[in-house]
C-alpha cells in the first residue's frame, strides 16, 4: 500500500511539474520531396494550418522558414549556416546510455536532421557516467568509479546512496545550468517515460529563463528509459528530443546551434544478475567491506552493470579466479606499471604504456584479437603503438581502443582505483541487489555496445571518430571559443599522472 501511495505521489508530482508543456511543437503535417530536396511544414498554434517550414538539402535541414502572413506559405527564409556563431546561443543536451549505431540508424532513417550526421564517441572504461561526463566535460578525474566504492586510506568501502544522492563523485553537476534533482534519479528507474518528458519540458523552461549564452542540460531519466525498455525507449526518447531542438530553433529563427551527445553505450540486450559473490566464496575467497586476511576481498556492487570491481591485496590470485566465472568476459589487474589482462578462453596479455603510446605484449592467445589489427600497424622500436591510431583501427573492433582504455582505467581514470576489474558479457550483469528493476539494456563494460557512443551539433560536423576526453578540443575548434562556456567553465584538463 506504501508503494503504491508512493507512486501515486510521484505521478500527480510528474503531472504538476508538466502541467503547461513548452515543447509543444507536433509531429509534421505535410511533407514534400522534390529531388534530393525535401519540406517539411508544422502547425505549431493548433489552427491546423502550417505556419512553421523546414528545408533539406542532401538531407539536412539547412533552411527554416515562418508563415507570417496566414496563407500558411512559407515566408522569411533564414540559412541555418549563414548566421554567424557568434550570435547564436548553444545549447547542450546530454543523454545518459546511448549506442552509436542506434543514434545512427535513428538518424538515417529521417530523424534529427538539424544536426550534421553523429560522430562515433569511445568512451573510458568502465564506462560509467561519473568517470564519462568529467571527461566530457574537462574535469579533473572523479574520486571514484561510482558512489560506492572502496577507500585505501580509510580501510573500508565507503559511500552508496547516500553519498550519490549528495552528489559527491558528479564534479560536473556544478557546471549544469539544468539537471533534475536527485530524487527524480531513482524515480526515473521506476517510471523513466514520465520523468524523461518532464526533463525535456524543464530543459526549455531553463533554456528560455536563463540568458546565458550557453544551457548545459543532463537528462538522467533516458537511463531509466533504456534500462527499462531498450531500444525502444531510447528511440521514444531521441523523438522528444527532436521535437525540443526543433523547437528552440523555430523560436530563435535560427539563432541558437544545438549539440547533443551522451556519456557511455548502451547493450540493448536483456541481462540477469550474475553470482559473482557466491563463485568466489565457492573458491575460498572471503567476500567483506574491509580487507584483513590474504583472501579477503571487497566486491563493489552499485548500480547495475556489465562489470563489476573488487579491492584485494591479491589482484593476480582474485583475476585468475575470477575469469571463470558465469559472466565474465575479460578480467584486468595493475601489475607494477603494466595491465595484464585475462580472458575467459584462457588468454593472457601484459598492457604497457610509454609516452602516448602502448605496447600489446602477448602471453597466451589474444584476450583482445588485436593481432589482426597489430599487424596493419607500425610500432615503435619498443614495440609501442601510436593511441590515436589505436583508436582508428579498433573504433570499430569488438573493444574499442581497449589498451588505452584498460591502461587508464587502473591509472589514471578516478582517483580511487579498483585492483581488479572484470568486463561481463552483455546478457549478464552485477550490482546491489536493492535495486530490483528489469534491466533491458545497461552498460559498463569494455565490448563496443557499452562503449561506442555518439556526439552531433547543428553548429557543423565533427570528427568521424573521437574520445570522450577529445570532446571540449573539439567543441572549441567547432565553435571558435572554450568549451564549455560560461564563468562556470573549468579550466583546461590537467594531464592524467603516467602517459
Amino acid at each position: 500500500m506504501q508503494v503504491a501511495r508512493w507512486t501515486a505521489a510521484v505521478l500527480l508530482a510528474v503531472a504538476a511539474a508538466g502541467c503547461r508543456k513548452p515543447v509543444r511543437l507536433p509531429v509534421e503535417v505535410q511533407v514534400v520531396r522534390t529531388g534530393q530536396a525535401e519540406q517539411r511544414s508544422y502547425d505549431t498554434d493548433g489552427d491546423r494550418r502550417a505556419d512553421f517550414f523546414t528545408s533539406a538539402a542532401a538531407g539536412r535541414v539547412d533552411r527554416i522558414a515562418r508563415d507570417r502572413t496566414g496563407d500558411g506559405k512559407p515566408d522569411e527564409w533564414v540559412r541555418l549556416d549563414d548566421v554567424p556563431l557568434a550570435d547564436c546561443r548553444h545549447l547542450v543536451v546530454i543523454l545518459d546510455g546511448f549506442g552509436y549505431d542506434l543514434v545512427r540508424t535513428y538518424y538515417d532513417a529521417g530523424h534529427l536532421r538539424l544536426f550534421h550526421p553523429p560522430s562515433a564517441v569511445v568512451a573510458p572504461y568502465p564506462t560509467l557516467t561519473d568517470p564519462c561526463l568529467a571527461a566530457a566535460l574537462g574535469l579533473a578525474p572523479c574520486t571514484a568509479l561510482e558512489a560506492r566504492y572502496y577507500d585505501r586510506k580509510a580501510g573500508k568501502v565507503v559511500g552508496g546512496n547516500i553519498a550519490y544522492l549528495a552528489g559527491r563523485n558528479m564534479p560536473y553537476n556544478r557546471l549544469l545550468q539544468y539537471r533534475a534533482k536527485m530524487f527524480w534519479d531513482a524515480v526515473s528507474y521506476v517510471k523513466p517515460r514520465p520523468v524523461f518528458t518532464k526533463e525535456v519540458h524543464d530543459t526549455k523552461r531553463t533554456f528560455d529563463r536563463l540568458r546565458r549564452r550557453e544551457v548545459l542540460a543532463y537528462l538522467v531519466s533516458s537511463a531509466g528509459m533504456g534500462t527499462k525498455y531498450g531500444a525502444r525507449g531510447q528511440r521514444e526518447c531521441l523523438a522528444l528530443v527532436d521535437r525540443l531542438v526543433n523547437q528552440v530553433v523555430l523560436e530563435s529563427r535560427g539563432r541558437v546551434k544545438v549539440t547533443l551527445f551522451a556519456d557511455h553505450g548502451h547493450t540493448c540486450t536483456e541481462a540477469r544478475r550474475t553470482d559473482l559473490a557466491g563463485h568466489l566464496k565457492r573458491r575460498g575467497w572471503r567476500v567483506t567491506s574491509r580487507l584483513r586476511k590474504p583472501r579477503d576481498v571487497a566486491y563493489i556492487r552499485f548500480g547495475l552493470e556489465t562489470y563489476a570491481s573488487f579491492a584485494t591485496d591479491r589482484p593476480a590470485e582474485l583475476a585468475a579466479d575470477l575469469v571463470g566465472a558465469d559472466g565474465v568476459d575479460v578480467v584486468s589487474f595493475a601489475d607494477n606499471d603494466a595491465v595484464v589482462v585475462l580472458s575467459a578462453a584462457g588468454s593472457r596479455a601484459v598492457i604497457r604504456a610509454r609516452a602516448g603510446r602502448y605496447a600489446y605484449q602477448v602471453a597466451v592467445g589474444d584476450p583482445l584479437s588485436l593481432k589482426p589489427i597489430l599487424a596493419g600497424l607500425t610500432p615503435d622500436a619498443g614495440g609501442y603503438y601510436d593511441a590515436d591510431e589505436l583508436l582508428a583501427a579498433t573504433a570499430t573492433h569488438r573493444y574499442p581502443a581497449p589498451l588505452q582504455r584498460l591502461w587508464q582505467a587502473h591509472f589514471a581514470l578516478v582517483a580511487n582505483r579498483p585492483d581488479v576489474i572484470a568486463s561481463l558479457t552483455d546478457d549478464r550483469y552485477s550490482g546491489s541487489q536493492a535495486f530490483a528493476v528489469k534491466v533491458a539494456s545497461t552498460h559498463g563494460g569494455l565490448n563496443y555496445r557499452n562503449s561506442v557512443t555518439f556526439i552531433m551539433s547543428t553548429a557543423g560536423p565533427l570528427p568521424p571518430v573521437l574520445r570522450t576526453a577529445d570532446i571540449p578540443a573539439a567543441l572549441k575548434r567547432l565553435l571558435g571559443t572554450d568549451w564549455p562556456m560560461g564563468d562556470a567553465a573549468p579550466t583546461t584538463r590537467p594531464r592524467p599522472p603516467g602517459p
